[in-house]
């Protein structure tokens, strides 16, 4: 008797956190979206849901509302886009969503925000570099596509992977080891700790494997088919080379390097509910609904801001474009560019990593002395955080 008491009461809860909650009487809601499109479709879905309580939309850029948040001006909307980085500025501001959200979030971006997390869920991300195959060079040349799984395979090809010595695409060389990056608490990198010394291993390797020859035109390799695999970015003329060249292209996550994943990493974006709302409970169903298949889908054909959709999920939605499909698959295993800072509420301790005297450093470290290498990484560090 008693366990069956337990599994009724543990139905019931299921089945009230799942219940939604009820809108406000007369509700209507401001919503400032990305995109006109999502303007439409967003009106449409609430509309078809929620059909007696309105929605007030529009389109708003991302300089907007984020100079509103560094000047301290308060934001007229209910529920507003926003990128990542700006999150801790105004998190007190912010009113707490549902937590079960019918599409699963992306894990990576929560465990880099960690205390965030409870009133932003990240829902898309642009990219800052994707890794691409050249499909007619790779078959011409009848190579198996299986070699570009492991930097080390495709260190045995000729021109096997293109990139540009910058840190905005080699800084995507020093994730395969995550556990170095900030804390969940403070905004802070661990110089000296194992895992730095395994991503800094792994990145010279990487970097002696696949040294560039020609670095002056970073999509040269699209056009002239000069390498098989590269970064790209949503502003090289993959599109375009494939309408007018013929030129077939396959976006793929990140190779590994001695075993370990490297990961894209992006600019996260998501909606977040304005804390002095009159209407907390349509708010609420507003940014559910959002995180719900049917409105994820409308972000499914997208070609800037990508869904962040789990792989494992990909076969509830529909892609008209295959490129943003890859990029959603490509973007699973994503990080925050930005890196938000939480005690601090800046993301200003990670410039440290871009500096070229940081990275001047990290390359020429001497590995077999790489624990005074990274101690003296780290007085750096703190001196310069000073």
């Amino acid at each position: 008797m008693k366990k069956i008491l337990m599994f009724m009461m543990a139905v019931f809860l299921l089945a009230s956190c799942s219940r939604p909650i009820e809108n406000e009487e007369a509700a209507v809601l401001k919503v400032a979206v990305h995109d006109e499109t999502y303007k439409e479709k967003l009106n449409e879905l609430w509309n078809e849901t929620y059909p007696e309580a309105k929605l007030e939309i529009s389109v708003v850029s991302q300089e907007d509302i984020t100079e509103a948040i560094t000047n301290d001006e308060s934001l007229d909307y209910d529920v507003y886009w926003i990128e990542d980085e700006y999150i801790p500025m105004i998190i007190d501001d912010l009113l707490e969503p549902e937590s079960d959200v019918e599409v699963s979030l992306n894990t990576n971006f929560n465990d880099v925000f960690d205390k965030i997390k409870k009133v932003y869920q990240p829902m898309m991300a642009q990219g800052m570099s994707y890794y691409a195959l050249d499909l007619n060079k790779i078959e011409s040349d009848g190579v198996a596509i299986d070699m570009f799984e492991e930097i080390e395979k495709i260190a045995e090809l000729d021109h096997g992977f293109y990139y540009m010595d910058d840190i905005y695409f080699t800084s995507a060389f020093l994730t395969s080891n995550l556990n170095y990056l900030p804390g969940k608490e403070k905004n802070t990198i661990n110089f000296t700790g194992a895992s730095f010394q395994e991503a800094l291993s792994d990145y010279q390797k990487i970097l002696k494997l696949i040294e560039c020859d020609d670095p002056a035109s970073f999509d040269n390799w699209f056009i002239q088919n000069t390498y098989y695999s590269g970064f790209v970015t949503d502003h090289m003329q993959l599109s375009q080379d494939e309408e007018v060249n013929q030129g077939r292209y396959q976006i793929k996550k990140l190779p590994t390097i001695n075993g370990h994943q490297l990961y894209t990493q992006a600019i996260s974006y998501g909606y977040v509910i304005n804390k002095d709302t009159a209407y907390p409970n349509a708010a609420k169903n507003l940014v559910k609904l959002m995180h719900s298949v049917k409105g994820m889908q409308l972000l499914c054909n997208d070609d800037t801001l990508i869904p962040l959709i789990l792989e494992d999920q990909l076969d509830q939605f529909t892609f008209e474009n295959e490129h943003i499909k890859e990029k959603t698959i490509a973007l699973n295993g994503a990080i925050s560019r930005n890196w938000v800072g939480i005690e601090n509420k800046t993301n200003g301790a990670l410039d440290f990593l871009y500096l070229d005297t940081t990275i001047e450093k990290m390359k020429a470290c001497n590995l077999e002395e790489i624990e005074t290498c990274q101690n003296e990484l780290d007085e750096e560090y703190q001196e310069w955080l000073k």
